[in-house]
């Protein structure tokens, strides 16, 4: 059994409990051999995580081994409650499973009607406490703006730019960049990826 791992921020990632350097050292303590990184805001599309997916499937398929995929906690990996029912499911039958680490350290069974059980109450409890958090959110910013104290979104890790650039010919790697810019080594990454001389 192969062991990968994924790990992901929001966009606001110097902001996150979670840290890239937290969930990187808990997947590689647990086995992880190859990490996935992504930085995608809660409620948004994951490019990374389903071409993960994608290509666990298919490594499965080539080896006939199951691909194990550690995940620290499960708001990581899943937008919602159906996403998550429906990915575990649909991967599992292709020979990849999940070990999601704030439910149990051993890889999920779904055909287990206990592992099921438990899987779909803790689903259910993080969709409720994320819908919550959006209400909350969504009063917050409307009393703020009767207020005249909201200031809107701040600026991205894209507005540091030109910094991420002067520090790299500097010869400064990402994560020190990262670290003094207050921005995400994913961030960071993008950054240079999409600023790479012709």
């Amino acid at each position: 059994m192969e062991h990968w791992g994924y790990a992901r921020v929001s966009t606001n990632a110097d902001r996150q409990a979670a840290t890239w350097e937290h969930q990187s050292d808990a997947l590689t303590r647990a086995g992880a051999t190859n990490i996935f990184q992504e930085q995608a805001s809660a409620g948004h599309h994951r490019p990374v995580f389903e071409d993960m997916i994608e290509q666990a499937m298919d490594r499965a398929e080539q080896t006939g081994a199951p691909v194990n995929i550690h995940i620290t906690k499960m708001d990581r990996a899943f937008r919602d409650i159906e996403h998550a029912i429906k990915t575990v499911k649909r991967a599992y039958r292709h020979g990849v499973q999940f070990t999601l680490h704030d439910i149990s350290n051993s890889p999920l069974d779904p055909t287990d009607a206990a592992q099921s059980l438990h899987f779909h109450v803790l689903a259910a409890i993080g969709q409720f406490e994320k819908d919550r958090f959006a209400e909350r959110r969504a009063v917050g910013i409307a009393k703020a703006k009767k207020d005249g104290k909201y200031k809107g979104r701040q600026p991205t890790a894209r507005a540091k730019t030109p910094e991420v650039l002067a520090l790299r010919a500097r010869d400064f790697k990402a994560p020190e960049i990262a670290k003094q810019l207050g921005i995400g080594v994913a961030s960071v990454y993008r950054i240079l990826a999409d600023n790479k001389p012709a």
